[in-house]
């Protein structure tokens, strides 16, 4: 499973950010300070959370807008 650096997005695998980085790769990681490929950069502007939700739903969902209508109602980000 990933999981998304806070920072600049990256996916980063679960287990290797639980058994692979350093301890303190793996704090600044938790604490949405950075992940290793984006620590000491500058960070890229971040997708608001309900658009990265969109856009996933929309991927599962296709052409079933009332289906992604009802979905993000539900979700109440809308």
């Amino acid at each position: 499973m990933d999981v998304l650096c806070e920072r600049c997005g990256e996916p980063w695998d679960l287990y290797y950010v639980q058994h692979e980085m350093t301890a303190t790769e793996e704090g600044r990681f938790w604490r949405g300070e950075g992940c290793p490929a984006c620590h000491g950069k500058e960070a890229k502007p971040r997708v608001p959370e309900a658009q990265r939700i969109q856009a996933a739903l929309r991927t599962v969902l296709g052409d079933d807008l009332d289906g992604l209508a009802a979905e993000m109602e539900d979700l109440g980000l809308i």
